[in-house]
């Protein structure tokens, strides 16, 4: 065996070239700012020199482990099968089982390490928080997991705070070259990953209750409500709707798109994953709006009487059935 084959865990045919390898789509909380990101290429790239890869994303926001598992969910049916590795870990003081530091302090220990098979045959490889379940379930679900433990294929001396460059990467791209998937430990019970759900929004009757899911690079606010949800609430598309949020009020129009509505103004219309979002043709819904994921939004049907109180710092206008409505601009830029 040569050394490449050594270091991959990959023997070749004698004479043959290196099997092709395949795509490894990357998402992590790493940020872009040092080099974190650069350093994980260069594992797989010394690992699994043929390997493509896509930066999905390396914006998630730190430790912050559902905001990944969601990106990851929304993108991963537009990615090419293979390997998929995402890393968004929290550490977490060791209860029990570790060596307490010579301080007295418990130490703090890393989520295990996990690499699971979807039916669509792609391979997640990652921490088992939940950070990849709503993606494997989107792809079909889990057939096949594995503990990652075989310390062979590890990069020498792996540090806790840096399993993406020490354990992830190395395993990711031996698996993208060829690597059978029970080469990385021992198989797990599907039933005992963690797994994630997303809130569901609540329909009551004129009204549903519901929560910002994600804000994009442009502000945007995409919430957990569809078409439909609003439709079974008597919201149609067209419709003034009243929104209210973190003690405000405003009263906006459905449309197809926030191109509908005048520069500065907001709308409340369907994002490219045909969620609900609110949005400002131009501007930042979520400074606009004040708000941010996580925070609860009721949407509904606006009050039959006319020109109920506005929120602090909304304008007056007309809205789309010609009632008075409270419109949301963005203030004069100096």
């Amino acid at each position: 065996m040569t050394s490449s084959e050594a270091s991959t865990g990959i023997a070749t045919a004698a004479g043959g070239p290196a099997p092709p390898a395949g795509w490894i789509n990357f998402l992590s909380d790493y940020g872009l700012d040092d080099t974190c990101v650069g350093v994980v290429h260069g594992v797989i790239a010394r690992h699994a020199p043929g390997a493509r890869v896509v930066d999905v994303c390396h914006a998630v926001a730190p430790q912050d482990i559902e905001h990944g598992a969601g990106l990851l969910a929304d993108s991963v049916c537009y990615l090419p099968v293979g390997v998929h590795l995402a890393v968004v870990e929290r550490l977490d003081v060791a209860a029990g089982g570790a060596q307490p530091r010579p301080e007295g302090r418990p130490a703090a220990t890393a989520t295990r390490g996990v690499a699971i098979r979807s039916a669509d045959g792609s391979t997640f490889v990652a921490p088992d928080n939940g950070l990849t379940s709503l993606a494997w379930d989107i792809l079909g679900g889990v057939t096949a997991a594995h503990e990652i433990s075989n310390p062979a294929l590890w990069l020498p001396l792996p540090t806790v705070v840096f399993r993406g460059r020490d354990v992830y990467a190395p395993v990711a791209a031996r698996l993208a070259a060829g690597l059978a998937l029970a080469e990385v430990g021992p198989r797990i019970d599907a039933e005992s990953l963690v797994r994630l759900t997303r809130p569901g929004c609540v329909v009551d009757d004129d009204h549903l209750h519901a929560q910002v899911l994600a804000v994009d690079h442009f502000g945007n606010l995409s919430l957990n409500v569809t078409r439909q949800d609003l439709e079974a609430a008597g919201v149609l598309l067209g419709d003034d709707v009243e929104i209210r949020a973190v003690g405000r009020q405003h009263l906006l129009p459905f449309t197809h798109t926030y191109g509908d509505v005048p520069v500065g103004q907001a709308a409340l219309c369907e994002d490219a994953l045909r969620r609900v979002m609110l949005a400002v043709n131009c501007g930042c819904a979520g400074d606009l709006l004040r708000l941010r994921r996580g925070d609860a939004v009721v949407i509904g049907q606006p009050p039959r009487e006319s020109g109920f109180g506005t929120a602090s710092g909304s304008a007056v206008g007309v809205g789309a059935a010609g009632r008075t409505a409270s419109v949301v601009s963005l203030p004069a830029l100096t």
